[in-house]
């Protein structure tokens, strides 16, 4: 895999660094124009790094200039990489509709008419939509590797 490029405000920030190495008396004026005229010429991490492998601290902060990172297999949705379905999200949505809509509902009956057995029905049947929603995700398909190169 290619080397991440850095950006002007990055070989900037190598070049500041490097200036106070210099007014610190850590290079010499020679030493600090040949590292400066690398740095400004560089075009990847690992060469503005190479210039302060000697130095200690202040170094420039190539934080932002990483590899990007492959693609996880586990689906953020669900732990363990399960993925949501469509009647996955349906039963979801069943389920907590059913205890937005249906535990006022429930209390109403229960006030007025003294039915407290509707709450059994409400919290039943939410509770029966969102494990019948877990149980009805999938696994995804493992990735195949792909032939191409990737850049």
């Amino acid at each position: 895999m290619a080397e991440i490029r850095v950006s002007s405000a990055e070989r900037d920030d190598a070049v500041a660094a490097l200036g106070a190495h210099h007014s610190t008396g850590r290079l010499s004026l020679t030493d600090y124009e040949r590292r400066r005229q690398h740095a400004i010429e560089a075009r990847t991490r690992a060469e503005i790094e190479a210039l302060f492998d000697d130095l200690p601290s202040p170094h420039p902060d190539l934080s932002l200039a990483v590899t990007p990172r492959p693609l996880a297999l586990v689906h953020p949705e669900w732990p363990g990489g399960r993925v949501g379905t469509r009647a996955s999200h349906v039963m979801d949505v069943i389920g907590v509709l059913s205890l937005l809509v249906g535990l006022p509902i429930a209390i109403v009956l229960t006030a007025a008419m003294g039915l407290w057995w509707t709450f059994l029905i409400v919290v039943g049947a939410g509770v029966l939509a969102m494990v019948l929603g877990v149980a009805l995700m999938t696994q995804p398909a493992e990735p195949q590797p792909s032939d191409e190169p990737h850049d």
